[in-house]
Order: structure tokens, then sequence, then C-alpha cells
């Protein structure tokens, strides 16, 4: 999942001082969920392929600061029942939260799935420690650490994922942010 530095450049301000509460705006996914959006970051436009109703899956990323190439970015899904991509939240989490082929060759680190809380419903979450190489197309690129965050949300229909991706230098910094976006996610299908 690679995120260019001219799609963060979009980006609007900077990140905040530390200690400063993070603002947001409002943001809403159709018929699906509401959440804040950190002041500032950059709505990323879809890309080619399959549209968000031949997939049934609906949601939105969110871009914030760059370091290495690589932006910040907070995302959150809905997977509709019957989706093309994670047919249950248990299939979602098994792909994502350990190694696909069941053993770890390349040294990603994968934190254990633990209860938690999206807004106000229960979540799944699993952080993992991984890595990127920019620029992709180099004969000796740079490998740039990655620190992401999940929170799995199972509902009646479907279910959400929201998520944090940041280069490790710039992950802390921005956590809270992450964590603001988290607690403001309120779904609508249930």
């Amino acid at each position: 999942m690679s995120h260019l530095l001219l799609a963060a450049a979009l980006c609007l301000t900077a990140a905040p001082a530390a200690g400063v509460a993070p603002a947001g705006q409002f943001y809403a996914e159709g018929e699906y969920f509401t959440l804040t959006v950190p002041d500032g970051w950059t709505k990323k436009e879809p890309g080619l392929g399959l549209s968000d109703a031949e997939k049934k899956v609906f949601g939105a990323e969110f871009f914030g600061p760059a370091a290495d190439g690589l932006a910040v970015l907070v995302g959150a899904h809905y997977y509709a029942p019957g989706n093309l991509l994670h047919a249950t939240p248990e299939k979602f989490i098994k792909l994502h939260a350990a190694p696909a082929i069941g053993v770890n060759l390349d040294g990603k680190v994968y934190g254990p799935v633990k209860a938690g809380k999206a807004g106000n419903y229960y979540a799944k979450v699993f952080e993992r420690k991984t890595f990127e190489y920019q620029p992709k197309d180099a004969l000796h690129p740079k490998k740039i650490h990655i620190y992401e965050k999940f929170h799995v949300v199972p509902v009646k229909n479907g279910f959400y994922v929201l998520h944090y991706y940041a280069p490790m230098d710039l992950a802390k910094a921005n956590l809270k942010k992450y964590e603001a976006v988290v607690a403001s996610f309120k779904p609508l299908k249930r």
C-alpha cells in the first residue's frame, strides 16, 4: 500500500504541536458511517477498478503528514454482506493480523488481537509493524518501517474496519489523531 509524496503534498496543514487536542471536521460516508477527520487532512480520490457498489465496500481514506515519500493515512470502510474482498470480520483479521502464509519470513511484527472499542461499539483491535521500499523503481530503495493499527467492528449485517498507516517516524506523533477518529466513529448500518 504505497502512498506517494505527491498525494501527501495535497495536505493543507502539518500536525499540530504536541499536547494540542486534535480538532476535526465531520465526515459522513453515505448511509454507512460518520466520523471526525483531522483538520487539514486530504481525502484520497478513488482509483481505477471496480466501484464501491460493485465491490460492496464503502469508505474513505485520508492523507496526513508525509515522510520518505509515504503519507500517514487513516481509513474507514464498511464491508457489506456479500462483498468481494472479505466475507467475514474473522477472515479479515486472519489475513491482516498474522503472516499470510503462516510463517513470518520477512521479519514483520504482528501484535495480538485484543478486545477494544471504536466509538461506543465493540471492536477487535490489532497492530503490526511492516515495511515498504521507496522509491519502488530504484535499484537500491530505502527500507521504510511502517506502523499499522486496525479496529474491526462486527455488526449484524457486515463489518467495519478503521485503519491507521504511518511511517514509523510519524506514527507516534499522529496516533492520537487516529484515536480521535476511532472515538468519533458511528456506524449507521448495524
